[in-house]
């Protein structure tokens, strides 16, 4: 994965940890921070999960791709719901590793579409559903027409083309999304949209 990672043009890794204690010292210690995080769910000492938690609590602009072969459900929600920004399998493909760690860089999540399908049918599972028409009453009309070009991985500047809007106002319609929301990040709201139906996944696919 190194070896990999380190030939993508404009990318480095600059450290790696074997564990999720170490990971977290190596943030606190070291000067440069990373800006992506490719991070194992299965560690000793501090498990993946608890790493993220702790990272995302002092450094929540650092983006974390989970790397797992866990692709159940309830790892999936958890994971996001901690701020994790993307998730690959381990088995993924060279291009679709660099195109997750530049789609994080720039978009604050990557989701393949068998990813959200699995996240989907975990929310479905879950019976959070009796405040559903009141918890999508929170959202102004506005605000759910850029959620969901958000969740197309549309950018603040390009929001702002397709809606007429300055891009000052599209980033204070994305802080508005966030706060009403309870999401950590982009992955998140992308998460809350699936929830409650504001997006389909067969429309997020490029």
């Amino acid at each position: 994965m190194i070896a990999l990672v380190n030939s993508f043009d404009d990318t480095k890794i600059i450290f790696e940890a074997e564990n999720g204690r170490q990971l977290v010292d190596f943030i606190e210690t070291f000067e440069q921070k990373p800006d992506i995080i490719l991070l194992d769910l299965s560690m000793p000492e501090m498990n993946g999960l608890e790493a993220l938690k702790v990272i995302k609590e002092k450094h929540p602009h650092i983006g974390v791709i989970i790397l797992t072969i866990h692709e159940a459900e309830h790892h999936i929600l958890a994971t996001i719901q901690a701020g994790a920004n993307g998730y690959l399998a381990k088995n993924a493909e060279p291009e679709e590793v660099e195109k997750a760690i530049k789609e994080v860089f720039k978009n604050d999540f990557y989701f393949t579409v068998p990813m959200l399908e699995i996240m989907r049918k975990g929310l479905t599972k879950k019976t959070q559903t009796v405040h559903l028409d009141r918890e999508q009453d929170l959202l102004t009309p506005r605000e759910k027409e850029v959620l969901q070009l958000i969740c197309k991985q549309f950018s603040s500047v390009e929001i702002g083309e397709k809606l007429f809007l300055s891009n000052r106002t599209v980033e204070g319609h994305r802080n508005n999304l966030l706060t009403k929301t309870g999401s950590r990040n982009t992955a998140g709201l992308v998460l809350y949209a699936l929830k409650h139906k504001l997006i389909e996944i067969d429309h997020l696919s490029n």
